[in-house]
């Protein structure tokens, strides 16, 4: 095989995705494992080494590069992951452990900038050189592309959309901040919100689909009573529109953006619900011309954007991701 593959690493705080992509960003093959980040540090990178090496099985000369996307602040410069609560790492320095294992050039960036990239370059964002991509699931990130560049900040934190702060004293967050928007709509907040209500009393058709077992409430069995016409999932549901919605006019208003683009696994399974909310929120909360132009769309690449967004890591310039 004379083609140049590069290995795509997705790592998120519940799974892990590694895949072999072609220079242009198509997925040629998949492999998906849980990450277990609460095993600790070393026994995650030791599934990262396992999936690298199974993924890569018979085509290793063809293997130009690695890209690695990872949530929380990452230092790409010095490829460290500077701080990522969601994986309990800090100051973990992943691109020098996966080069000195496979002698290839490794880059690294935020997980949400990723799925930016990939959005912006072959998504919902195709075509488009300024818009916000966020990313729902077990937590909330975000990536923003200005004049088509990848905006990431003085310290590469730009872009930490999951901890704009949406309610003053509200619930700690990961970061060990309150009221963040990611310990207000992410994945397990939403959970957190459905599992009290239920232990108040309230009822509703979760407990069916569920067989009374709370450990197995997700935001995909809310999203289908909701359909269903439960009103409790109705709530819930709105309640983490409403705060997406506040974090997006903040967005519109401050960057003023041609689109913002939802993904994630929130939006997968809920986003057709949640992007209702959104969107009302918007029209009613940001400032008109900031959101007279303003497209709010789910994501074209589903799960896979950050993915596919690891693969353009390796086509930079002076250390800046120009679409």
């Amino acid at each position: 095989m004379n083609q140049k593959l590069i290995v795509g690493l997705d790592i998120g705080g519940t799974k892990i995705d590694a895949g072999i992509l072609d220079t242009s960003g198509k997925i040629l093959k998949k492999i998906r494992i849980y990450t277990e980040a609460h095993e600790g540090l070393d026994a995650v990178i030791q599934r990262i080494y396992a999936v690298i090496d199974t993924v890569t099985e018979g085509i290793k000369s063809s293997i130009c590069g690695i890209g690695i996307g990872v949530p929380g602040q990452v230092d790409v410069k010095n490829g460290i992951v500077v701080f990522a609560p969601n994986m309990g790492w800090k100051n973990v320095e992943i691109r020098k452990l996966i080069q000195e294992r496979y002698k290839l050039p490794v880059e690294i960036e935020n997980d949400a900038n990723c799925g930016a990239l990939a959005e912006a370059k072959l998504g919902a964002g195709s075509g488009i050189d300024n818009l916000v991509w966020i990313t729902v699931g077990t937590g909330v990130g975000g990536g923003i592309i200005i004049d088509g560049k990848l905006l990431q900040g003085a310290n590469f934190a730009g872009g930490e959309i999951g901890h704009m702060i949406i309610e003053e004293n509200g619930l700690v967050c990961g970061c060990g901040n309150r009221g963040c928007l990611e310990a207000l709509a992410a994945g397990p907040a939403i959970i957190r919100q459905m599992r009290g209500k239920i232990a108040t009393g309230t009822q509703t058709s979760v407990l069916r689909m569920i067989e009374g077992d709370l450990n197995k409430i997700t935001v995909e069995v809310i999203a289908m009573a909701a359909k269903e016409g439960d009103n409790l999932s109705h709530k819930v549901l709105n309640r983490a529109g409403e705060y997406l919605g506040l974090g997006v006019v903040s967005l519109a208003n401050i960057l003023n953006p041609e689109a913002i683009i939802l993904g994630g696994g929130v939006m997968e399974v809920a986003g057709h619900h949640l992007l209702k909310i959104i969107k009302d929120i918007v029209l009613k909360r940001a400032l008109s011309q900031a959101s007279k132009s303003l497209r709010i769309e789910l994501a074209m690449l589903g799960n896979d954007a950050g993915l596919i967004g690891t693969s353009l890591l390796m086509k930079q310039f002076n250390g800046r991701y120009i679409l």
